[in-house]
């Protein structure tokens, strides 16, 4: 079966918590404005996933860009009586673009489960905030043969209450949980096959038509050396780069090698 693909293919720099410095952060998008001024912006998105003490310097710094700035977390409500918490409210209002959601060290360290997912998800799509939600199974779910329950559960629970209009600003990452920071992502045919199997759940709750239009991504040690390879899986509609995204310079090989991918798929009339 051929799925008609997304406009786009979608590409993120995932910084966590690895810029020690406001230097850092500076030197890093300088280097992006200046270096990275021109792309094909009609068949590529590209967010910098930032910290939270980042991320109003990054975005006013990429505001004449077209590159977009996110975050790595918010709360589910918009204000309140809730001490430590940013809200998605107050991102939007500071222009705030995308919101990862859902990150498997949020699960490991802070008890993410699928409901509050949800909740932050939806927080996302009422303040205009694009939600990329990340599913994906650990060693000991793939290997006792429970990947497509746990998939199917965290894509049913994740979206619960997400309608047809909402999905149109929405975009999932398949990141199995065992391939994050080592030193190869999975395998090209695992990639390919876990991707199928995900529009194939998504077809379930939205149906074919729907379900084909929703960007799926793939996250799990993306580097330099294995980009090409996973971004010409015509499964796949993205990537998403920690580790390997923190050299700025590096960054814009990795868009670079996606947006070739990208313009191929449009002039084949694949997209």
């Amino acid at each position: 079966m051929s799925f008609l693909k997304p406009v786009k293919m979608i590409i993120f720099a995932n910084w966590k918590i690895y810029m020690r410095s406001r230097g850092e952060v500076k030197d890093y998008a300088s280097i992006l404005k200046n270096e990275l001024n021109h792309f094909e912006s009609d068949f590529l998105e590209i967010h910098i996933m930032t910290d939270f003490i980042s991320f109003d310097y990054v975005n006013s710094c990429l505001s004449k860009t077209q590159i977009k700035t996110g975050v790595q977390d918010l709360f589910w409500e918009d204000f309140g009586s809730y001490a430590g918490e940013v809200s998605p409210l107050m991102l939007k209002d500071l222009g705030c673009s995308s919101a990862y959601i859902g990150h498997s060290e949020r699960k490991a360290y802070f008890g993410e489960n699928d409901e509050s997912i949800n909740k932050k998800v939806l927080a996302c799509l009422r303040n205009g905030i694009k939600p990329l939600m990340f599913i994906g199974e650990t060693i000991e779910e793939l290997k006792s043969g429970e990947t497509e329950a746990v998939l199917k559960m965290q894509l049913e629970k994740g979206l619960s209450n997400i309608s047809l209009e909402m999905l149109k600003n929405t975009a999932i990452i398949y990141e199995p949980r065992w391939a994050i920071g080592q030193k190869a992502s999975a395998s090209a045919s695992t990639i390919s096959s876990m991707h199928k199997l995900t529009r194939k759940l998504l077809s379930e709750i939205y149906g074919s038509k729907h379900a084909q239009r929703i960007p799926v991504l793939y996250g799990g040690s993306v580097n330099l050396d294995n980009i090409r390879e996973i971004v010409a899986i015509q499964e796949v509609d993205g990537v998403g780069a920690a580790r390997a995204a923190l050299n700025p310079y590096d960054f814009i090989e990795l868009v670079r090698i996606t947006e070739e991918e990208a313009i191929k798929r449009n002039r084949a009339g694949k997209v």
